[in-house]
């Protein structure tokens, strides 16, 4: 019987372990799955850089942003798809009564997948950055001894005052991750709507919302203002929106809505466990 109605370290902890007795196959695959494919990515570009500086003495000027600008790309998408698979657990009947018959509260069963999906991701999206760079250099090493092959720095090409790094200042690296956040948060949210092909459902009802919304902005637009009038309006919107839109103010707009959607995720789990019960 469960005494504690919402979280107990003891249990949580027994039901990772089990999470990963049963799954460490499935999450292994799918970490040398996105080493693969950033060594493969890596690779190419390296081999690519090289041999054009050997044959046109060219010097690339973007340096370790070459690779952290695909692998910024990666992050998001494989982020995306493995929050989009965080409820997998309730795909199919047999597996669905298993997991709804675990001896844990439903706070417990939520984090227990809520945690690998956001929080342990990131740490095996950097172990597997760092593979795939190490692989990159062994690879660059045998084909081209001459040259003296250096790791990528991800702090200075991430954020950092150097020319061509992908933010200036820590507040602007904190916005971007606030916007990665929530566009995640959004797949976490199909998840718990969608059992079957969530990645798919939820990035098709982010595309049809979007196409909606900017249609009807634009007829409502349209119908309110004549053509002269929508050069002034469009001044007068912009200059709102860069009034408002602040780092400072897009990590404080980006979280709230971040954790509006975890609570909202939470809140449907729990709605459709009893829904599954029934």
């Amino acid at each position: 019987m469960i005494k504690n109605n919402f979280i107990s370290i003891k249990r949580l902890t027994l039901l990772y372990k089990k999470d990963f007795i049963e799954n460490w196959k499935t999450m292994l695959l799918r970490f040398v799955m996105l080493y693969a494919i950033m060594a493969i990515i890596f690779s190419f570009i390296g081999l690519s850089e090289f041999k054009s500086r050997t044959n046109y003495n060219y010097n690339p000027s973007n340096g370790d942003n070459n690779y952290l600008i695909p692998a910024t790309f990666i992050f998001w998408g494989f982020g995306c798809l493995f929050a989009s698979l965080m409820m997998e657990k309730m795909k199919d009947k047999t597996k669905r009564i298993a997991y709804l018959m675990t001896p844990a509260t439903n706070f417990e069963k939520f984090f227990s997948r809520f945690l690998p999906a956001v929080v342990v991701f990131i740490i095996a999206f950097f172990v597997a950055f760092k593979l795939a760079d190490y692989t990159r250099i062994a690879i660059l090493s045998i084909r081209y001894p001459e040259f003296n092959i250096t790791a990528v720095n991800i702090t200075q090409g991430l954020c950092s005052q150097n020319p061509g790094a992908m933010t200036d200042n820590w507040m602007e690296f904190t916005a971007l991750f606030s916007v990665y956040l929530f566009f995640q948060s959004l797949f976490i949210l199909g998840s718990t709507l969608w059992y079957k092909n969530p990645f798919i459902k939820t990035l098709a009802t982010g595309i049809v919302i979007t196409l909606l919304f900017y249609a009807v902005d634009a007829l409502l637009v349209n119908s309110l203002f004549n053509e002269s009038q929508l050069f002034s309006v469009g001044d007068y919107c912009r200059g709102i929106i860069e009034k408002w839109t602040t780092r400072r103010n897009i990590i404080f707009l980006f979280s709230v809505l971040t954790l509006f959607n975890w609570v909202i995720s939470y809140f449907r789990f729990k709605d459709s466990e009893i829904i599954n019960r029934l």
